[in-house]
């Protein structure tokens, strides 16, 4: 997208499915988002440390870099530290609950749930997102 408001929501999704990352953009598409997609970890890492999101919704199962080394790398060394993040996983459990307890991400979702919850918890996160993004930076 080459112009945005302020008000619109930037938002990066790495996902490593095709038709997975299809369907996110097709729930997010009619929405005023700003939205940049990657299938490799190791892109997203990359676009994460170059731009400021509203949120980052990846896979937990990514090429190169995964879902969990990614949002670790963001919290660590990124403009996108406080950045909301949404997983979405092959299979929630306990591992994958306790990981992204401790990754401090704002949501987890089965990958077979997506398509029915995202755009519900993408709209929890929107005023969230809004209000940080109107901060300045210490």
């Amino acid at each position: 997208m080459l112009f945005q408001s302020e008000d619109t929501m930037k938002i990066l999704v790495v996902h490593r499915s095709t038709p997975a990352l299809d369907q996110i953009l097709a729930d997010l598409r009619g929405k005023d988002y700003a939205v940049k997609h990657h299938e490799s970890g190791l892109d997203g890492l990359f676009t994460s440390r170059l731009e400021k999101f509203d949120l980052i919704i990846c896979g937990t199962e990514l090429p190169i870099v995964t879902g969990y080394e990614l949002v670790r790398a963001v919290r660590t060394y990124s403009v996108n530290r406080g950045t909301p993040v949404i997983f979405l996983a092959d299979e929630v459990n306990e591992k994958t609950e306790k990981l992204g307890q401790a990754l401090g991400v704002a949501g987890l979702l089965n990958q077979h749930q997506a398509s029915t919850l995202l755009a519900s918890l993408v709209e929890e996160q929107v005023p969230e997102a809004l209000r940080q993004s109107q901060r300045p930076l210490n």
